[in-house]
């Protein structure tokens, strides 16, 4: 159904019914949903209070923009790109496709790296975010933990520069550094021993089946921030792996990973066999996230 009229005036409901319909056609999994988020976004308004505002008359303008925002759903943008922002950790960022529109289960990593820290001595001291894109998961930990001084690192320079705007937003920009570099290689063996956390959602995704990805990661997420280096996904991690060595203070590590990468605790275990390392399950009982541990 089209949504290129724009009438004079239109009920919240009429229109969320049309947007639903818009998205449906566009194959989006949930149009509802995301056509409900939309217009709260617009509205200025939480989801929690869409239903008591189903009879109200929209204005001009609110309709355009909403319309323009649906049209840029219906061509499978992702939603957080759309809004803006993103949600992640009950906090809020700053997202758009200078970096991976954060996910769901990448929360997984993100709470249990913060339990782990919870359940321990102070947290205190350096942590590294490598590959940060928009800084979810360092920032989210630093802002837990008011003595984590955070290094956010990445290839990619717009990433940063988002990093460097979300760490602003959440009041962190004063204990937060951006550094630009592929993986650890930028990261000096005397520099590392001053390393006391290290959190990564690298690219793990094989080039053989990125072409089969949903078109809001082909046509619209940074290629750099998926794909792996290597045919068998695994490569990020080596790099990775092979600096862990001269971390010799470190004490905690964590890392996502995808469904089928179990040699991921093989590869970590033999770079750092003092350290403890745990594969644990996602909330569809996936391979989700490996974490490694000592008391160093």
């Amino acid at each position: 159904m089209s949504m290129t009229c724009t009438p004079i005036a239109m009920s919240l409901r009429d229109l969320l019914a049309r947007a639903g319909d818009t998205l449906a056609a566009a194959g989006i999994d949930a149009p509802a949903f995301d056509a409900r988020a939309i217009a709260a976004h617009v509205l200025g308004t939480g989801l929690a209070a869409m239903p008591a505002m189903s009879d109200r008359a929209l204005s001009a303008p609110q309709i355009r923009t909403i319309q323009h925002l649906v049209a840029l759903r219906g061509r499978r943008m992702p939603l957080n790109y759309v809004l803006g922002d993103a949600e992640f950790m009950d906090l809020r960022f700053r997202s758009d496709s200078r970096a991976l529109s954060p996910r769901h289960e990448t929360e997984l990593l993100a709470e249990t790296f913060i339990a782990r820290l919870s359940d321990s001595p102070p947290a205190a001291g350096l942590l590294l975010d490598v590959g940060c894109g928009s800084g979810v998961l360092g920032l989210s930990v630093a802002h837990s933990f008011d003595d984590i001084v955070l290094i956010g690192s990445d290839i990619s320079l717009p990433a940063l520069q988002l990093f460097g705007e979300n760490a602003r937003l959440l009041g962190l920009a004063g204990r937060t550094h951006a550094v630009a570099g592929s993986f650890l290689d930028w990261l000096s063996p005397q520099r590392a021993r001053s390393v006391r956390y290290l959190i990564c959602n690298p690219p793990y995704v094989r080039p053989a089946v990125y072409d089969t990805l949903q078109p809001e990661i082909v046509s619209y997420e940074p290629r750099c921030a998926l794909l792996s280096p290597t045919a068998d996904g695994l490569g990020a991690y080596r790099r990775i792996a092979a600096a862990l060595g001269h971390m010799k203070n470190l004490r905690l590590a964590g890392f996502e990973i995808g469904y089928d990468q179990y040699d991921i605790v093989r590869i970590m275990h033999r770079a750092r066999p003092d350290m403890t390392w745990e594969l644990h399950k996602d909330y569809g009982a996936h391979p989700r996230i490996v974490i490694g541990e000592t008391d160093g």
